[in-house]
């Protein structure tokens, strides 16, 4: 019968500390992979999380053009609208009572020009004047207008575009 010594048995048996059995070449180096698994998950989510953060600022600079182009289509609606505000003659804004409700017209007498009316239709502002109209702004979809019983003459003014996002600009205009 032959006799085994210990140094020819430990040098085929691998030994860790919960680790008794024998391990080939190949699976010795899967201890090295599960080492290197929780950096590349790290790395991973590092990854994403970039991406998302990114993808959000340019949503943002998107929506803040967005705003900015609204913005300006009020200023323009605006600017039309207090320039003939200022030259109509006095008292002839007739079909917006001082009652407090509001309106999505409006309509009075300019010196020189005649009868004007501004008011929206399909998202846009409109200023008629002797039954032409012309395009004020663009992505207007709320114009709205009132006068308080209390103040009569003090006209407000609300004006919302949208174009994916929403801007409204209220506006009091003191008439004579």
């Amino acid at each position: 019968m032959a006799e085994w010594s210990n140094a020819a048995v430990s040098k085929t048996v691998i030994r860790g500390n919960s680790d008794r059995e024998f391990k080939s070449l190949p699976l010795r180096h899967l201890n090295h992979m599960n080492k290197i698994k929780p950096i590349i998950i790290c790395l991973l989510i590092l990854l994403f999380i970039t991406l998302t953060l990114t993808i959000v600022k340019f949503k943002q600079k998107e929506e803040f053009k967005q705003k900015a182009r609204l913005a300006q289509e009020i200023r323009k609606a605006l600017d039309h609208l207090m320039v003939d505000i200022f030259q109509e003659s006095e008292g002839s804004i007739n079909d917006l009572p001082a009652d407090g409700l509001w309106r999505n017209h409006i309509a009075f007498v300019v010196v020189n020009q005649g009868a004007l009316e501004y008011s929206t239709k399909d998202g846009h502002m409109f200023r008629i004047n002797k039954g032409k109209g012309t395009l004020i702004a663009d992505h207007i979809a709320d114009l709205r207008f009132r006068r308080q019983a209390t103040r009569p003459d003090l006209l407000e003014v609300q004006i919302e575009a949208k174009q994916g996002v929403s801007l409204t600009s209220n506006l009091r205009i003191r008439i004579k």
